[in-house]
This record gives structure tokens, sequence and C-alpha cells, in this order.
């Protein structure tokens, strides 16, 4: 289990980030959380996984405090990040020195095979499309077998159908190896089609509105009347929280993403 108790982060300038954030995240589910601009939810990732320190709060995994990175936790960017130098297989045995090579080799043979990149060992993350370099990228998290994956708003580069394509890979994924996933998006229908719960965070500082539980079998149709009823609850706490934030007829950042999301 995976829990988050009263975390706060405040930045040297004096930004309040996040503020009294309490979270459990149990084995094998999927928690989408989404919000406007300032709500604090990339730093919410980067304080579990350990690349940022909190200003209050503890973090814990099975029991154990998490003050660094912990080799349970593995972190996707927006951006695949890839070593442009190496290979797509160097790339994804690139966290794994302290194995064997056989181990390592199947290792990765496993994780291509996971995100149908079979045969693209030896490419170049250059000679790959952006929705083959992200998943490469999960690939290379998927093969430290982390217990919980978290996913800064994984496909929001990409174009829509291999958006499309990709979210329901990641779900075919999760129902192969039940990991724990934590998702920040901005797209209400991303949310609804793959969490159980979808946590609505409200801005300045960051801490929850509301939870959100999405009480629907996996994998969705996401043109579906009971999805379409999720989103509207989803799209009503999103607004209500901008709206208490002050920010929903200001902030042209905020307006936008209510607008793509509605």
């Amino acid at each position: 289990m995976l829990s988050v108790e009263g975390l706060s982060k405040t930045y040297q300038n004096g930004v309040v980030a996040l503020q009294g954030f309490s979270l459990e995240v149990h084995p094998g589910e999927i928690v989408a959380v989404i919000g406007g601009s300032g709500c604090g939810k990339s730093t919410l990732l980067r304080l579990i996984s350990g690349l940022d320190q909190p200003t209050a709060g503890k973090i814990a995994i099975n029991g154990e405090a998490v003050r660094a990175p912990h080799q349970l936790i593995n972190l996707i960017f927006q951006e695949p990040r890839l070593l442009p130098w190496l290979t797509v297989g160097e790339n994804i045995r690139f966290g794994l020195s302290h194995l064997g090579r056989r181990e390592r080799d199947e290792r990765a043979t496993a994780a291509l095979d996971q995100v149908h990149l079979a045969g693209y060992e030896n490419s170049l993350p250059k000679e790959l499309s952006g929705g083959q370099a992200q998943r490469a990228a999960i690939a290379r998290a998927l093969v430290t077998q982390p217990e919980v994956l978290l996913l800064d708003e994984p496909f929001s580069a990409l174009d829509a159908l291999t958006r499309s394509a990709l979210q329901n890979h990641l779900v075919g994924i999760w129902r192969q190896t039940h990991s724990t996933m934590i998702i920040v998006t901005h797209d209400i229908e991303e949310a609804v089609a793959l969490a159980h719960r979808v946590i609505v965070m409200q801005p300045s500082p960051g801490r929850i509105m509301e939870e959100i539980a999405i009480n629907l079998p996996m994998p969705r149709e996401v043109s579906g009347q009971a999805v379409d009823r999720y989103k509207k609850k989803v799209r009503a706490s999103l607004n209500r929280s901008l709206s208490k934030s002050g920010t929903v007829m200001r902030d042209a950042e905020v307006i936008s993403i209510v607008e793509d999301i509605a």
C-alpha cells in the first residue's frame, strides 16, 4: 500500500504548491489526479517518487518511509526522456546494471513485448514515432518491476488517436501486472477511462477538493452513458474547485483546461 499523510510543499520563493494532502492507494488501484494550474499535481508525483522532499508530511510504501528514489516506485514523465545515443534496448536495460547480463536481457525482452515494441531493440530513439517513444519509456519503467507507477500527463503531447491507443494499452498492461498507478492528467475523459478513483485538486495551494470513485468495470467504453455520467460529475467538481480558487475567470490557462475537457 502507498500511504501519503499530511503532505505539504513550500518552495524557496514562498509558493505553497501543496498543503495537507493525504491519500491511501491500495495495491493494484489506479488513481487519477486532475486539477487546474497551480494545484500541485506534478509536485505531488515528484514528492512520492522521492525526487523532491516535502516541507511537511510523510510518504510510505508497505510501511517503509520514502525519503529518496525508491526501487518500488517509478516515474514516467510527459516526454519520453530516452537517452538519444543509446538504442531502445540499451535505454530499457540502463537501470539494470546491478543484474547479470542474462537477467537484464530477459527483462528487457519481456518489457518490450509488454508494450508491443518487439523488434525495435536496436532502433535509436530518433527512429521512433511519438507513441513508440512513450511506449519505450513505459517499458523502461516496467523493467525494474516497480509496485507503483507514477505517470505525469504521459499522453498529453500525442495526437488523439495515439493517445487513445496508449490509454487502452496502459489498461492492458495493468491487467497483466496489476501495478498500482497514479496518473496526473488534465483530461476528464482520460481520468474516467483509466482510474478507479479520481482525485479533483483545488489550486493555490494545492489540496484535495473531492474524491470520486468510478464504479465501472475495466476496460471501459468512453462513449457509454455510464461513463458520461461520471465525466459530468468530475467536470462539475473541477469547475467548483476552480471557482473556489478565484482563478477561473482570470487565468487563461485554467479556462482553456475547462474548455478542453468540456
